[in-house]
């Protein structure tokens, strides 16, 4: 199991502030909200997840969260752009099952095959689509939806979510959105599912 007991939600919350004001890819100016990893994970089945991959994991809320509770022989990897968050994901957390890369989310076809993956049960992200521009938001899409397994989700949650529902429709079934209050920032939470027409 996961040896993550240096978690300090103060502490991580001045980190993200720091690391915030240093990097503009960082989104938040905190980490999310217990409320807020419990409500988006409460979609996954993880009596038969064996694979999940983490979109910008930031200090590992939520990958705290999955590892605790994914099955023994399931894997998570979680790519971080931000240098400091993944120096510290891996120094913070001692778990084989985890593997993080310090790589930007639109290089996932060659991560997964970095890691001789083929199929994955569920991506999670929180990862701002409005960072990236309009071919790369509709790239990393489609390599999203390719990733998954048929029937596989895509949990997304997202303060800016303009334009995303329609986004997310050109490879997945959108479900209706959530809004999630107790977060800092308010966030709204999508499931997209990948059907078989997709898969095909």
């Amino acid at each position: 199991m996961a040896e993550n007991d240096k978690y300090n939600p103060l502490a991580m919350t001045l980190r993200y502030l720091k690391n915030f004001l240093g990097d503009r890819n960082v989104a938040s100016i905190a980490p999310t909200s217990r409320a807020t990893v419990r409500r988006v994970c409460s979609a996954i089945d993880f009596a038969k997840a064996r694979v999940i991959v983490e979109y910008g994991p930031g200090g590992g809320v939520f990958t705290r969260h999955l590892l605790d509770c994914m099955r023994p022989d399931s894997r998570l990897i979680a790519i971080e752009k931000n240098g400091p968050f993944a120096k510290e994901l891996r120094s913070s957390i001692n778990d084989p099952r985890l593997s993080v890369v310090c790589d930007g989310v639109e290089k996932i076809v060659d991560i997964l095959k970095d890691h001789d993956i083929e199929e994955v049960d569920y991506i999670i992200s929180g990862v701002p689509f409005s960072f990236f521009s309009e071919d790369v938001r509709r790239q990393l899409v489609k390599d999203t939806s390719e990733a998954l397994v048929p029937g596989g989700l895509f949990l997304v949650y997202q303060v800016n979510p303009e334009g995303l529902a329609e986004l997310l429709s050109t490879a997945f079934e959108v479900g209706k959105p959530k809004r999630e209050p107790l977060n800092l920032p308010p966030l709204c939470i999508y499931t997209a599912q990948k059907t078989a027409a997709a898969a095909s």
